[in-house]
């Protein structure tokens, strides 16, 4: 190795390098070594270079799935958030649904208290809607204007609902004001046989105020109450024999005398038209009879206004 020789064309001509020149080696050795940094100056340029980049793309993809889990998790919950206005609608609607039940009963219920023509109504069919040609607003459906008229028809209905309850509760006391007020004839398949004021006295043919009604009929005839109420005497009585009286409890009461049988007793609830005694002749009576009276506030009162309504 030592032998080597180099040949180098110059312009000046040719010129030999040996390796056995110690000055030769050293020159070769130089040159070796700044190639070799240069090669390695280079290599780890462009090293850095590509671990720059590469560092860089990783950052931008972290940067970039980062986004990504940002926008789906609000995507998560804006689907989380409808889910939660489609419930809360359908609640609403639901709820909506139910008051409208309740409406149509108390509406139905309300024509059969005031007998109003449910055909009239119809309350079980949908109203009939319609109108020229329409003028659009250009105004867009929202969730916020969907619930906005969800709540208004909601608060609708509750003061709807609230009103026919206090329509339904001033009817309702009207017909058992009606009820509770004397308004039938008291005597089945019977007939006036004495009215109510001055007459002549049948005991003593002296000129007498007569304070009730008297009816005949056929024998055994069953004696009914005028109107609801609650029996309060139920038996013998003085003059008036077997005798039952039922307070009406609006300053109403009657009184049913000279029975031959009873057929309630104290404390009973009654209705109108409901039997209460068999016709007699007990007590001062000449004959099978009913004496009825009708008594407001206590003070007895002409019964054939009442019995003729």
């Amino acid at each position: 190795m030592k032998n080597l020789t180099i040949i180098k064309h110059e312009k000046t001509g040719i010129v030999q390098y040996s390796l056995s020149e110690q000055k030769t080696r050293v020159k070769l050795i130089t040159v070796m070594t700044a190639f070799t940094l240069v090669v390695f100056a280079i290599g780890t340029l462009v090293g850095t270079l590509f671990f720059d980049q590469a560092s860089q793309d990783e950052a931008r993809i972290k940067e970039l799935q980062a986004l990504v889990d940002v926008q789906q998790q609000e995507l998560l919950d804006h689907k989380s958030s409808v889910q939660n206005d489609i419930d809360s609608m359908s609640l609403q609607i639901g709820k909506l649904m139910a008051q409208s039940t309740r409406l149509n009963a108390l509406g139905n219920r309300l024509t059969e208290v005031a007998n109003i023509n449910q055909d009239e109504f119809k309350l079980n069919q949908e109203p009939g809607l319609g109108g020229a040609d329409l003028e659009l607003t250009g105004e867009k459906n929202t969730p916020q204007s969907l619930y906005a008229n969800l709540f208004n028809l909601e608060d609708t209905f509750t003061k709807q609902q609230e009103n026919l309850t206090i329509l339904a509760q001033l009817l309702n006391e009207q017909v058992v004001d009606e009820n509770a007020t004397p308004h039938i004839f008291p005597l089945r398949d019977g007939w006036i046989s004495s009215y109510y004021g001055k007459r002549i006295d049948p005991f003593t043919g002296q000129q007498a105020n007569h304070p009730g009604m008297d009816y005949s009929g056929a024998y055994n005839s069953e004696i009914v109450a005028a109107a609801d109420g609650v029996v309060v005497w139920a038996g013998q009585r003085s003059s008036y024999g077997k005798m039952v009286e039922i307070d009406h409890g609006n300053g109403f009461m009657t009184r049913y005398a000279h029975a031959k049988e009873v057929k309630v007793r104290l404390g009973q609830k009654v209705t109108a038209g409901e039997s209460i005694a068999i016709m007699g002749k007990t007590g001062r009576a000449t004959s099978e009879h009913l004496h009825f009276e009708i008594l407001k506030n206590g003070h007895k009162v002409n019964p054939l206004p009442f019995v003729n309504s």
